[in-house]
């Protein structure tokens, strides 16, 4: 393609992203969301939008050779991967989950999951190839201090398919995440017995409110039982 399709692509990211900052500025009459399912619902779907962009403008990154034009991108590029993680992070806080589902926002939005994949930068991989190949050099030595040098008989001996593997990692991330809601719920409990005892302890100082209703009746019939000669001393001690 030629360079004129990667600008008009960069026009159309570059759009979409003004049009995102716009829908993010808070109006003045504007009420906070209360409602949990809505809210994850709108920071999704600026998410796979912004993936969307992003997306783009790595394509227009990669393929377009002029120096200045290279360095908008990239500030760019930062940008919009910056805001992609904090969305991320509030998602995360939100769910208390790292995976999340976008089926009804894929379909309002007329979406395929492989159009929200989150793409990895090339220049991310260009950039990081001395310590990607320090990484790989490091495990190498490693794996031959261990008696194994090669990776992939390594894997051949584990005997481990990839439906296994999967497998197991969709395991470790449900124990995961159970551990996740019991703490959760395991901090709900504490903070219901905390307010009951706190409850408790506050009716215990609070004086009874029969006594001096008691106190009042006594005072009242005092006299009767004085004129009929009884003792109000024993009275009121009973």
């Amino acid at each position: 393609m030629s360079h004129i399709t990667y600008n008009r692509e960069w026009q159309e990211a570059q759009n979409g992203l003004v049009g995102l900052l716009e829908s993010e500025k808070p109006s003045t009459n504007q009420k906070p969301e209360k409602d949990k399912v809505a809210f994850f619902q709108l920071i999704a779907s600026m998410y796979i939008k912004y993936i969307q962009i992003l997306r783009k403008l790595e394509t227009c990154y990669d393929q377009i050779v002029h120096p200045q034009k290279r360095i908008v991108l990239r500030n760019v590029l930062d940008g919009v991967l910056g805001r992609l993680l904090e969305l991320k992070q509030e998602m995360v806080d939100l769910e208390c989950l790292e995976y999340h589902f976008f089926d009804d926002i894929l379909s309002d939005l007329k979406l395929t999951p492989n159009d929200v994949e989150m793409p990895i930068p090339k220049y991310f991989v260009l950039e990081q190839e001395k310590t990607l190949r320090s990484r790989q050099d490091l495990m190498a030595r490693v794996l031959e201090r261990i008696g194994q040098s090669d990776p992939a008989k390594l894997s051949s001996e584990s005997g481990m398919t990839v439906e296994e593997a999967v497998r197991l990692i969709r395991v470790h991330e449900r124990a995961r995440q159970g551990r996740l809601r019991a703490k959760f719920m395991r901090e709900i409990r504490l903070r219901e017995l905390k307010s009951r005892m706190r409850a408790a302890r506050r009716r215990r100082r609070s004086p009874s409110t029969t006594r001096p209703c008691e106190f009042r009746r006594c005072i009242r019939i005092g006299p009767k039982l004085a004129f009929l000669g009884l003792n109000f001393g024993l009275i009121k001690s009973i």
